[in-house]
This record gives C-alpha cells, sequence and structure tokens, in this order.
C-alpha cells in the first residue's frame, strides 16, 4: 500500500463482496467511499477487487457440459403422446357391439320373446317325452342354432378382447387387499 487509508486490508476484503454486489453502497455510502478510496491506494485489493468483479464473467464464459443420452430419451418419452393402444382398444368393441344388435334384433319385441319362451319349454317337453321313451327326439329350428352361435361368438370375442385389454395394461393389475384384524 502506497498511502494510508483508514480501513485496513483484511477489513476491505471482508466487505468487497457487498460492495460489488451494490449492496454496501445502498447500506452505507461512507464505508463506500472508504473502500474506494482504499481501492485507488492498494495494488493488492485492487487486484482483488478486478478479480472478484469478472467472476461474473468467467462463469458466463464456462460452457455447461451436455446432458447424458438417457435424460434427454427419458424426457422425450415422459412427454411424448401416450400410446394408441387404449384408443384402438375401443375399436375392438365394434364386432361385439354388433354381435349383440343381432340377438337384440332376433329378441326385439314380445312376439320374439314369446316365441323363444314357448320354443324353449316345447323343446323341454320333447326332451323329457325323448328320454322316457314316450316320443322322438325334438328338432331344433335354424334359427335357434344360428343365436347360439351368435352367443357363442360374442363370448369368445369378449374374452379375446380382454386378454388383448389385460397385455396394453400399463402395469400389474389391481389387486384387493384382504383387512386384517
Amino acid at each position: 500500500m502506497t498511502e494510508k487509508s483508514p480501513l485496513a486490508c483484511a477489513r476491505v476484503r471482508v466487505l468487497l463482496e457487498s460492495y460489488v454486489d451494490g449492496d454496501l453502497a445502498h447500506d452505507d455510502p461512507t464505508l463506500t467511499a472508504a473502500i474506494r478510496n482504499h481501492l485507488s491506494g492498494c495494488a493488492d485489493c485492487r487486484r482483488q477487487h478486478h478479480q472478484a468483479v469478472s467472476v461474473p464473467f468467467r462463469l458466463k464464459a464456462l460452457s455447461s457440459p451436455p446432458p447424458p443420452e438417457s435424460l434427454i430419451g427419458d424426457v422425450m418419452r415422459s412427454v411424448a403422446a401416450p400410446p394408441k393402444g387404449y384408443r384402438r382398444a375401443w375399436a375392438l368393441l365394434a364386432p361385439e357391439a354388433i354381435l349383440a344388435a343381432f340377438i337384440l334384433w332376433y329378441l326385439s319385441g314380445l312376439d320374439g320373446l314369446t316365441s323363444i319362451a314357448s320354443g324353449v319349454f316345447g323343446d323341454l317337453g320333447g326332451l323329457a317325452g325323448w328320454g322316457s321313451g314316450a316320443g322322438p327326439l325334438p328338432s331344433v329350428p335354424p334359427v335357434d342354432v344360428l343365436l347360439l352361435l351368435a352367443l357363442i361368438a360374442l363370448i369368445a370375442v369378449a374374452g379375446y378382447h380382454l386378454w388383448i385389454l389385460v397385455r396394453l395394461a400399463p402395469g400389474p393389475l389391481p389387486t384387493r387387499r384382504i383387512a386384517r384384524e
């Protein structure tokens, strides 16, 4: 130091960060003027001041390392559109809806229901008579066979679609917990 200053170098170095940030000028203008006066006469403190001032510039000059490839992939998967499997799963209901509509069409109206009920009771009575040896084996109407095949197809398609939906599930199926006493 070439000239005597009212502040010691140790005190200036403690206050240097606050001085560089500008907080000291706001809180204590006279102390700020004393530090400025000290810096004009002390080469060591002035060098430390230049280093403290240049820290933000050095930080800006640093480049950040590129993120790992796994991070980019994870982020892209998390923001990606949901899989279309769930939307396609609803399309699986079309054959079931067609079969259900066919069965409802066949059973439509009270006439259809009463004819089915009377046919079933007549067939059961014929089977009972055939079993006791009192009559021949009753004939099955072709429409009933068609209805039975449609029902079997509906059950098979529904089972297949349930199997597909279970495979599309993202995680394990929820299980019911049993409360222990």
